[in-house]
């Protein structure tokens, strides 16, 4: 129903201005959608308050108006977004993750002009993305927002980044790590697992690597005594030489040596973790999938420590071996794990409380 065409006598008046009985004014906000008072005044006096309201009211909703397009800072953060993920050269992983991010900020701010975002609209945003999403959602957005508008402040469309001074997400860390005692539980469950996640949980514990990087290593990505990686997470910004006489004092082996029980499958494969019998569709050699490694890994851990919440998992291999080699001595983990930041080899020190860390002394 279309609504009822304003009285002649008030078709010049600004929108929102109502007179709610004579000689009295009220104000609707499109903000709070409620009317607020202007009180008994002149009625010139209230065109001029309500007109400056709905520029304040325009600022504030933060949707492209014409102004914005003359000044040419009419570009949303809908088209921002599209065009700052079209530019990244990320892991395909970290940009899924990214454009699943993008997807949800869109839905809270997308329609905003970028030029005139500010630290209460990107916090207001941030704020419903956790309470649809979860904290680690709204956690990774923030980083996203700060990225994103960092690029925009270079590119001369923002003269400052709201997303930096908002308040960071905090989002408690649940999956538990290995300790020495639950690993050795599954590593002895393992003896009657398949020969492929046997080699795959040694190479972890004497390499430190990622579950992408042990399914990606070849026999012949070892030259002259060295196994050499470039991390897929790195994107050729890292890349790792690691001696094949690095022995674990944890596993009771050389990596060389855990390299020559990646031979002995049975199976002729340029992988050294590989499919060593026909199963359904793969064949013996074949990668083995990364899900399939999660999988069953994850079938291990709770046959060897029973069903639970927050188990954990593969990836907490990295976390062991590095803790692994710290009490071992001698042994560079920040070079071996790939670390370019003491905040992230610190991230991987941390047990979460798993086991009592021993003082020293002497």
């Amino acid at each position: 129903m279309a609504a009822r065409p304003r009285a002649r006598n008030r078709r010049d008046w600004p929108t929102g201005l109502s007179e709610s009985r004579p000689g009295y004014f009220v104000w609707f906000n499109p903000i709070t959608k409620k009317y607020d008072a202007i009180g008994r005044v002149a009625l010139a006096d209230a065109k001029l308050q309500v007109i400056e309201a709905n520029l304040w009211a325009s600022e504030q909703l933060g949707k492209v108006r014409l102004i914005d397009k003359l000044q040419q800072k009419d570009k949303t953060v809908r088209e921002w977004l599209g065009e700052w993920i079209a530019d990244l050269t990320l892991a395909k992983n970290t940009l899924k993750s990214y454009r699943s991010k993008s997807k949800a900020i869109i839905e809270e701010m997308g329609d905003l002009a970028l030029g005139r975002l500010t630290v209460k609209d990107t916090a207001e945003a941030l704020d419903e993305i956790k309470k649809k999403r979860g904290a680690p959602t709204a956690q990774v957005a923030r980083a996203v927002l700060i990225s994103a508008f960092g690029s925009a402040v270079t590119k001369g469309h923002m003269e400052t980044n709201p997303a930096l001074v908002t308040e960071a997400k905090s989002t408690p860390v649940t999956r538990q790590r290995f300790t020495t005692a639950t690993f050795e539980k599954v590593w002895a469950a393992l003896q009657d697992g398949p020969a492929w996640l046997r080699n795959a949980t040694l190479l972890a514990m004497l390499t430190g690597l990622r579950r992408e990087d042990i399914a990606g290593l070849k026999f012949a990505d070892v030259e002259d005594d060295y196994l050499l990686v470039a991390p897929k997470k790195s994107q050729g910004m890292v890349k790792i030489a690691i001696p094949l006489a690095l022995y674990s004092e944890a596993m009771k082996m050389s990596l060389k040596d855990a390299i020559v029980v990646c031979r002995r499958t049975g199976a002729v494969s340029q992988y050294m973790v590989h499919q060593t019998e026909h199963t359904g569709r793969s064949s013996p050699g074949q990668r083995m999938a990364l899900s399939t490694l999660t999988m069953r890994f994850t079938e291990y851990v709770v046959k060897a420590l029973g069903e639970g919440e927050n188990l954990p998992t593969f990836h907490e291999l990295r976390s062991l071996c590095k803790r692994a080699y710290q009490a071992q001595g001698g042994v560079d983990t920040k070079s071996l794990l790939g670390h370019l930041a003491d905040s992230s080899a610190d991230l991987y020190e941390n047990n979460r409380g798993a086991e009592f860390k021993k003082v020293k002394i002497g």
